[in-house]
């Protein structure tokens, strides 16, 4: 029987994929010497990690690490949840309906993707900013309000503004285009997308919401942890 150490944690998700992987043949060991690979959760500290057995966690590398949010498999069900849990957290953080707000999507990614498809049964009014003729063609071939970049500086009446990129793309033009009501989710990895001192100085609502399937779901984030895990010790030869 293949056994695993995890760490103790107050990380939800990886406790209920330690869970999983029991329920499914694998030992959960105390002690890290009798075990076969590690189990951590995502964003560790590195320095405090020894990498002597395999060791699964998400996004760090190195010797002898096997970073599962680099598979496809994770990222595509993570994707799911991320989207979902956005959509639970601006319910949760606003005192308006969903229904028939005008919402704004930046990117077209797989999280992008998800939040159009939940959010398609509560309002018709859904624009997706893309840098990617393609990736808008993608959504306007589903139905969807397209815009590019540029356009992002032209005022406009968005109740909820979703960024899913990574990189600076609500900075003072863009921000300052915003009704002052407007609710900004960032759910892109860190740094984020969206000038956070300068939405504070024009009274925009900025909620840098990452690691949100820890936080909504950690159960079903858990399994998808641990189901790539399994993938990849079959897949990886691990142990070979």
């Amino acid at each position: 029987m293949i056994g695993f150490y995890m760490p103790d944690s107050d990380d939800m998700r990886i406790i209920y994929a330690a869970k999983y992987l029991v329920d499914h043949g694998f030992e959960l060991r105390k002690d890290k010497k009798f075990a076969d690979f590690q189990l951590y959760g995502i964003n560790p500290d590195i320095s405090t990690i020894s990498t002597d057995i395999p060791t699964f966690a998400g996004n760090i590398s190195g010797n002898n690490i096997y970073d599962y949010t680099k598979e496809e498999s994770f990222t595509l069900e993570n994707a799911y949840l991320t989207a979902e849990a956005a959509v639970a957290l601006v319910v949760d953080e606003t005192d308006f309906s969903l229904f028939n707000s005008s919402i704004l999507i930046i990117g077209y990614g797989r999280i992008a993707k998800a939040l159009c498809a939940l959010l398609r049964p509560y309002t018709p009014d859904i624009s997706v900013c893309a840098r990617s003729g393609l990736q808008r063609l993608d959504a306007s071939m589903g139905g969807i309000s397209t815009l590019n970049f540029e356009n992002l500086a032209i005022k406009n009446s968005y109740d909820i503004v979703f960024n899913t990129v990574p990189h600076p793309v609500l900075n003072e033009k863009e921000l300052s285009a915003l009704p002052k009501g407007t609710i900004v989710i960032d759910l892109a990895s860190f740094p984020g997308g969206v000038d956070k001192h300068i939405a504070g100085a024009l009274g925009i609502r900025l909620i840098e919401a990452r690691g949100l399937p820890a936080k909504y779901s950690p159960n079903s984030a858990g399994v998808v942890v641990a189901k790539t895990v399994i993938k990849m010790i079959e897949q990886k030869g691990v142990f070979k």
